[in-house]
């Protein structure tokens, strides 16, 4: 097997899924392409370093969502990204998507470099949460009964390599990527932890929706940004008592959002 990252793509149109094949394998990928979901989870176990996801939405027996569905239900997968390709765009399907736990979300027709570039800050966001996890060590003093604030240590690349932080019963356990809120465990998609913890270690500053794209999608961002605003409605459904009335997450009118201070 090839010692080259792999990305697995499942599209039944075949221009398109060779288009992408040819690019991503100039950018140095494995590309391991499918035309049907099924016939790729089957064969999923085989690959243990599995860099990225690319899925059409609309695929035959199978669609897209089901697919992501069943990758998030592997732990072994917990923090693959996935990017969809669908020529949909309307907002319940973007909704749905990230539900199932995509990352991204991309309409076709599509700009190769944009999507290239997008592929390129999923892998290193990827490469870099693995190894900020290989680093920790998992220990007793980090469960949400031993409260402690947030460290500032920062990595290489200017990101603060926090342990928990904790705020209005709101706990978010950076070493064992869980959240907690009034001590219950709330389930979020990759993307919407990584939301979360940038906005509360930057609690009190407001970000535009572009500069979120770039912290936490890590890419300049090109198109439409109702991504972010998507993400930012799911995750207020599961930390805010009222999301229609929000106390945690602010809206900033004319600038974007920023997670409440004190």
């Amino acid at each position: 097997m090839s010692d080259k990252p792999v990305v697995i793509l499942v599209e039944d149109d075949a221009a398109i899924a060779e288009l992408i094949e040819y690019n991503l394998r100039s950018e140095g990928f494995s590309v391991q392409k499918f035309s049907r979901g099924a016939e790729m989870l089957k064969v999923l176990p085989q690959y243990s370093d599995v860099v990225l996801f690319i899925l059409d939405l609309m695929l035959p027996e199978m669609d897209g969502f089901e697919i992501c569905r069943r990758i998030r239900s592997d732990e072994t997968m917990d923090l693959t990204p996935v990017m969809m390709l669908t020529a949909r765009s309307t907002e319940s399907d973007k909704v749905r998507g990230l539900e199932a736990g995509a990352d991204d979300y991309v309409t076709k027709p599509f700009g190769i470099r944009e999507f290239l570039a997008r592929v390129n800050a999923h892998v290193r966001r990827k490469n870099l949460v693995g190894r900020a996890v290989d680093a920790q060590v998992f220990s007793d003093n980090h469960s949400p009964s031993h409260k402690k604030s947030f460290s500032n240590t920062m990595n290489q690349e200017g990101h603060r390599l926090n342990q928990t932080i904790e705020l209005d019963g709101l706990l978010l356990d950076d070493v064992r990527h869980r959240v907690y809120l009034n001590d219950h465990e709330v389930e979020m998609t990759n993307r919407e932890y990584e939301l979360l913890k940038f906005l509360m270690t930057n609690k009190g500053i407001a970000y535009s929706r572009d500069e979120l794209l770039n912290h936490v999608w890590g890419y300049e961002y090109v198109g439409e940004t109702r991504t972010v605003d998507v993400h930012i409605r799911q995750l207020r459904k599961k930390i805010e008592k009222d999301d229609a009335n929000p106390e945690l997450i602010e809206t900033v009118r004319g600038r974007g959002y920023r997670f409440k201070e004190g």
